[in-house]
């Protein structure tokens, strides 16, 4: 029967690339689950849209993560002034919704829209506003829809031209007023 001697050591490369591999290991478990698990309430993660998705064509959607996403659509809001903003959640429990205008390429601050809760209607959210912005050239907006839940801030975003409203809100557009011919929103005070 053979016995084993364990005087022989182990060469110290091979100590050393056991070593950083073990720690290679560590950092790569502890950043997928900060990311996956991670319950922030002060960043947003955010989500890409899907690809190809034109908003001023029906709406767009967006995934938020493992079996949960939001469809966002911006149209003319029938009955209100301005715009009519509409976000159907799936897949997670909302507490909160708000979608934020953002001028791209424009030295203009932002504009928030907190939406409610339609009741009856599970997780859809509804909101109007206008962006207030008086303008006779094509601008280049984005808009960014926050969730709020248990899960921490999840969002998307999508961009649009405000061409593309000029068409859509054309018969607003007849209603306006001679001093505001050329304006594609109303003005807002400063």
């Amino acid at each position: 029967m053979a016995v084993y001697d364990e005087d022989t050591a182990r060469p110290r490369m091979l100590t050393l690339l056991i070593g950083v591999t073990l720690a290679t290991i560590v950092v790569a478990l502890w950043y997928l689950l900060d990311y996956y698990l991670r319950e922030s309430d002060s960043e947003v993660t955010w989500y890409p849209p899907e690809h190809g998705c034109v908003l001023l064509d029906g709406g767009c959607q967006a995934g938020l993560g493992l079996d949960s996403g939001l469809s966002y659509s911006l149209r003319e809001a029938s009955g209100h002034d301005g715009l009519r903003f509409e976000v159907d959640v799936y897949g997670l429990a909302a507490k909160q919704v708000y979608v934020e205008f953002i001028g791209r390429h424009m030295n203009i601050r932002s504009q928030r829209f907190t939406l409610t809760r339609l009741p009856g209607k599970g997780e859809r959210f509804v909101g109007f506003g206008d962006l207030g912005l008086c303008s006779a050239y094509v601008e280049a907006w984005r808009a960014q829809v926050v969730v709020v839940s248990d899960h921490g801030l999840k969002g998307s975003w999508f961009d649009f031209d405000s061409a593309g409203l000029a068409d859509a809100l054309s018969r607003r557009e007849a209603t306006r007023s001679a001093d505001e011919k050329d304006c594609l929103w109303t003005q807002t005070p400063a």
